[in-house]
């Protein structure tokens, strides 16, 4: 289990010191008045040239985003918060629907955890909002206070409510967690048929904390149920 930062200095960092990776999730928010952000995702970047930033649908047709523009972009890479103004230089529609943004000086980032989540490929199973029955997904890392996982379907949009269900051992006797939670971002990533899913945990107790730190340290992935 990782330790979380105690600290919420924002740091003034170059982009590839966060680490990013294809697929990560993303917003993007164009700055001109009355404009949303819009759910995206990062595909790569060139030192001191671009980056490659697209809708976080494959589906999708357009980016939303307009050459000559400037826009913010922000995300989580599972250590940091960042956030950076770039200007969109081009837009492209084939071989998929991307924009190439400037290539930031230093991001705004700020470290929330000391360390990534544990990884983990783990079953597990999901209820969105008011539905009534779980659905079977992957969790792909954990930590006492959100989850990201893995699922053949869209589980909903980012905002929605979200409970958790994890299923293990303690001392060979079965235990089940049950977390309520909330959907931070939803995306497929590039050349991939599964979506992945990143929620933030609600109000987890103090039991169900010990159970999250036993099934960390001492379950592994043959052993989940």
């Amino acid at each position: 289990m990782q330790q979380e930062a105690d600290t919420d200095t924002v740091q003034r960092l170059p982009l590839k010191a966060l680490g990013l990776r294809s697929g990560m999730a993303l917003q993007t928010r164009r700055l001109v008045e009355g404009t949303s952000k819009t759910e995206a995702q990062f595909f790569g970047a060139i030192e001191g040239k671009g980056v490659m930033v697209g809708p976080a649908s494959t589906d999708a047709e357009q980016t939303g985003l307009t050459p000559g523009e400037v826009c913010i972009v922000r995300g989580f890479t599972g250590q940091f918060e960042f956030s950076f103004l770039s200007k969109v230089l081009q837009t492209f529609e084939k071989p998929f629907a991307y924009a190439l943004l400037a290539y930031p000086a230093q991001v705004d980032a700020k470290q929330v955890r000391q360390s990534l989540r544990t990884k983990v490929a783990w079953p597990a199973a999901v209820r969105v909002g008011g539905q009534s029955a779980f659905q079977s997904v992957t969790l792909v890392d954990l930590s006492l206070h959100g989850a990201m996982v893995r699922s053949h379907t869209a589980l909903g949009s980012v905002g929605d409510a979200i409970t958790l269900q994890l299923e293990g051992s303690m001392d060979t006797a079965p235990i089940t967690v049950q977390i309520q939670a909330q959907l931070c971002h939803h995306s497929r990533p590039m050349g991939q048929d599964v979506f992945i899913a990143g929620m933030a945990f609600k109000e987890v107790s103090a039991e169900d904390k010990l159970k999250l730190h036993y099934l960390t340290a001492n379950t592994s992935a043959e052993s989940m149920s």
